[in-house]
C-alpha cells in the first residue's frame, strides 16, 4: 500500500480551545508538520487552554510519530495549556500502552499526577 502523507489542519471551534485534526501517516518524514503545525497554532491562538488533537483520521504511528506528540504535549503545556488525545484508534491506545504513555496522554493515573506535581 502506498504512504498516507500526513495533513494536519487546526481551528477554534470555542474560545480557549484549539483542534488540530490530523489524518494520515505520522512517522519521520512526517513528524515535522505536526510540530510545526501546533506551533504555528498555539502562536496564533495565545490564549488557548486546551488543545484537543483530533487522531481520528491517523492511519499509522511510529516511534517517531510518538516523539513528535511528545514535543507537540511539551509546546502546549509550555503555552500554558493541556493536550487532550481525541478520537484514538485501539491501534494508538496499544501504541501508547505498550510504550507505558497512556496515563500521560489521557489525564489517568499515578503518572499524570505526579507530572502535574512537578510542573
Amino acid at each position: 500500500m502506498p504512504p498516507h502523507p500526513l495533513a494536519c489542519t487546526w481551528s477554534i471551534p470555542h474560545p480557549g480551545v484549539a483542534r488540530l485534526t490530523v489524518t494520515g501517516e505520522l512517522d519521520y518524514e512526517s513528524q515535522p508538520a505536526l510540530v510545526r503545525t501546533a506551533r504555528e497554532m498555539l502562536a496564533a491562538q495565545p490564549d488557548c487552554r486546551t488543545v484537543r488533537l483530533d487522531c481520528g483520521g491517523l492511519s499509522f504511528c511510529d516511534s517517531s510519530g510518538l516523539a513528535a506528540l511528545l514535543m507537540v504535549d511539551r509546546l502546549v503545556r509550555s503555552a500554558g495549556a493541556a493536550l487532550q488525545l481525541d478520537n484514538r484508534s485501539p491501534e494508538l491506545d496499544r501504541l501508547l500502552r505498550r510504550t507505558s504513555l497512556l496515563a500521560h496522554f489521557t489525564g489517568t493515573g499515578a503518572e499524570n499526577a505526579q507530572r502535574q506535581r512537578d510542573s
